[in-house]
């Protein structure tokens, strides 16, 4: 707004001169209002200023590679006094930070977690001449998706059996049963009753289900912005793989703060571990694969290039 004062500044001077040249009563009255132009102006758009808040509206995920945009709105009680912000993007999994315009899109190259904030809010009286710093808005954050990829699946995965039989909680169908006697409190439902007079006691016909225990995938929150790209679409490819197979597993992540654990059980779960992720510090040093963990199934998902 150094414009506006500018050409007020010109508007003062030229009225004082038209003052000075002319003395006539008019002169005075003119060269009265211009300087008490701004201040007019300061207080019609006080209470504007007083009252604006900032909101910052984005998409919560993305897609990786997608444009998308950041939408800030000022509320005002009544009229819209002119403002300025910036809007600053932090990565954290690299530490990152950006500067953007208004208008210009996300960086999205790259999946991870982007903290979306606005900066240097400044908002003006109407004639742009007084300026008055405002509570930024809260930051939003955006999870830039790994890309969905259908990539061969390990053969340690394909192996991955169940190892035993458990009983299935609340009944229903099943294609594994157990034989059992009768004890007090089973429920008659189960009875064999068939099997129970051949063998003169009362049997039951237990459903079982596969007790197939817990899987383990680990990762580094570690490398190149390429190399996490690949980490995060293998480790989606998997997770996905185990969901769709009924397959109880944990996630184990180094990242700047330690080893991140998460067991995932179902759909709900696995996309909080992936947004929890995407947003973890990048881990400086060492390499999860140097533990040892016991699992009936542990894979340790790496960035090396796809094989072609």
């Amino acid at each position: 707004m150094a414009k506006n004062r500018i050409l007020y500044l010109i508007a003062v001077i030229a009225s004082f001169v038209f003052y000075v040249a002319y003395e006539e009563w008019i002169s005075w009255i003119i060269f009265l209002a211009v300087l008490m132009l701004p201040w007019l102006s300061l207080a019609l758009s006080l209470r504007s200023i007083l009252r604006m808040r900032i909101k910052l509206e984005v998409a919560e995920r993305i897609a990786q590679g997608a444009e998308a945009n950041v939408t800030v709105t000022a509320c005002f009680p009544k009229g819209c006094p002119p403002y300025r912000y910036k809007i600053k993007i932090t990565k954290p999994i690299t530490g990152e930070k950006w500067i953007v315009r208004p208008g210009d899109t996300l960086p999205a190259e790259h999946c991870g977690g982007l903290t979306v904030s606005t900066t240097c809010t400044t908002v003006y009286d109407y004639l742009g001449i007084f300026r008055f710093k405002v509570r930024q808005a809260p930051s939003a954050i955006v999870r830039v998706m790994p890309k969905s990829l259908k990539l061969p699946i390990p053969e340690e995965f394909k192996g991955v059996l169940a190892r035993s039989l458990r009983v299935k909680h609340g009944g229903g169908f099943s294609e594994d049963h157990e034989i059992r006697p009768y004890r007090p409190g089973d429920t008659l439902n189960l009875i064999h009753w068939k099997l129970s007079e051949k063998t003169g006691e009362l049997m039951l016909r237990e459903p079982m289900e596969p007790d197939q225990g817990i899987a383990l995938l680990t990762l580094d929150i570690n490398g190149t912005p390429e190399e996490l790209d690949r980490k995060f679409s293998r480790l989606l490819c998997y997770g996905n793989y185990l969901l769709k197979h009924g397959i109880t597993f944990e996630v184990l992540a180094l990242t700047e703060k330690g080893i991140e654990s998460r067991i995932i059980r179902e759909e709900t779960e696995w996309q909080s571990c992936i947004d929890l992720l995407l947003c973890a510090p990048f881990a400086k040093k060492g390499t999860v694969s140097e533990h040892k963990f016991k699992a009936y199934l542990h894979y340790h998902v790496g960035g090396e290039p796809y094989e072609a």
